[in-house]
């Protein structure tokens, strides 16, 4: 982690709780409120200070809104949202589709940066688009965001045979559906990030494609992508999915997704800043449901298990209905599958319903609260009518032992 101060804090309290990998769960402070409204709502935290939301104004490609907030006094144990949804200019106004966004802490300078994507309404309605912002003094209450730029380099529709391989054909920038980013918020560096864009490469469920960044904060951010690779040991072994959501703790990534007739699945990745690849495992089945969303914390050292935790949720239905949430935990350096945790009788105590609504987003962060008994909190988002832009409501809570 980047904060040392953090890191003892947080062993400390879990220790003395004594909680277990078996044993962890969501106590909720703050179960529903509305905080505004919009499509396709995501959330993201820079895992220490600050929250930001992202959703488009209405359906299909329209105006993208995004809204701060930080982490509220500890006696408040909630977040504290600024009250105003910003348009995106970059420089004119962000028309898009499926935004999705990331925050990551600059140590050095005590303040954020941002990156989003979405597809794009600029060139055509698959282009990928990114843009990196900055949430700078002095006022930090809006993301100051830079021009926006096609996301590249992309790849080819299908599998070339070519020797050697610096023949081959580089096609500059890449197309696809329902884009989500993720930045590494547990990784050493104070000065940089690695971020894993992941995204469909068609309307329905199709091969998912990914990207690794390396990310430079600072009051001028900057980004170097890596090429556009198949989820999977080759295009050819690809592996397929829709509503893709990718997470990443100190170069472990999880991705999870929609199969075919209403599955989830998840896959781990080891990143490898060095040749911008992740070396993904073979998808694992988890349940059912619909638009999964998943958030994964800590460095494998400094959990009260030595281990990463994450929070899961998801529709129940391909409509508007229950959502439900799990907690696991991510064993060793490098990790092949997650331990759910279990209920008293030692079997998965997994989707637990929290709410009524759609398209469930969720962020793990250390939020300082001292009086919770992990200081890792949840925040989450969603809309509570599926199909059109509606009120988007939050919920915030601590992980906690059973």
């Amino acid at each position: 982690m980047k904060n040392v101060s953090v890191t003892m804090s947080l062993v400390a309290l879990l220790l003395a709780s004594g909680a277990q990998a078996s044993d962890i769960t969501i106590k909720w402070k703050v179960p529903g409120k509305t905080l505004g409204s919009g499509y396709l709502p995501k959330v993201a935290s820079d895992g220490i200070e600050n929250v930001v939301t992202i959703a488009e104004s209405a359906t299909g490609l329209s105006a993208l809104e995004d809204e701060l907030g930080y982490y509220a006094p500890l006696t408040k144990a909630q977040v504290s949202w600024t009250g105003i949804a910003d348009s995106l200019y970059g420089p004119t106004l962000q028309i898009g589709h499926a935004p999705s966004i990331a925050l990551a802490y600059d140590g050095k300078d005590n303040y954020d940066t941002a990156i989003e994507v979405h597809q794009g309404g600029q060139d055509s309605e698959s282009s990928l688009w990114f843009q990196l912002g900055t949430n700078a003094p002095p006022s930090f209450s809006a993301i100051n965001w830079g021009t926006a730029t096609q996301l590249g380099p992309g790849h080819l529709s299908g599998p070339v045979f070519c020797y050697p391989a610096s023949t081959c054909p580089v096609v500059p920038y890449d197309n696809g559906y329902k884009p989500t980013v993720a930045a590494d918020l547990n990784g050493p560096s104070l000065t940089s990030a690695t971020v894993v864009e992941v995204h469909q490469s068609d309307k329905a469920a199709s091969v998912l494609y990914y990207h690794v960044g390396l990310l430079t904060l600072g009051p001028s951010p900057s980004i170097s992508w890596g090429p556009s690779l198949s989820v999977g040991p080759s295009l050819i072994g690809a592996t397929a999915g829709s509503s893709p959501t990718v997470s990443v703790a100190n170069n472990v990534a999880v991705l999870v997704a929609e199969g075919s007739g209403g599955t989830l699945w998840y896959s781990i990745g080891l990143v490898d800043t060095a040749k911008s690849t992740i070396a993904w495992t073979k998808p694992m089945s988890y349940g059912a449901g619909y638009n999964p969303t998943v958030s994964v914390w800590g460095d494998g050292t400094d959990l009260w298990i030595g281990e990463r935790v994450l929070v899961e949720a998801h529709q129940v239905d391909n409509s508007t209905g229950s959502l439900v949430y799990s907690v696991g935990v991510l064993s060793g350096a490098s990790p092949t599958a997650i331990t759910w945790s279990t209920n008293s009788s030692g079997t998965p105590d997994t989707n637990i319903a929290y709410a009524t609504g759609c398209y469930p987003s969720v962020a793990l962060a250390f939020d300082g609260d001292s009086k919770s008994t992990s200081q890792v909190s949840v925040t989450e988002t969603h809309q509570t009518v599926c199909g059109s832009a509606s009120a988007t409501q939050y919920a915030f809570g601590d992980l906690v032992g059973k």
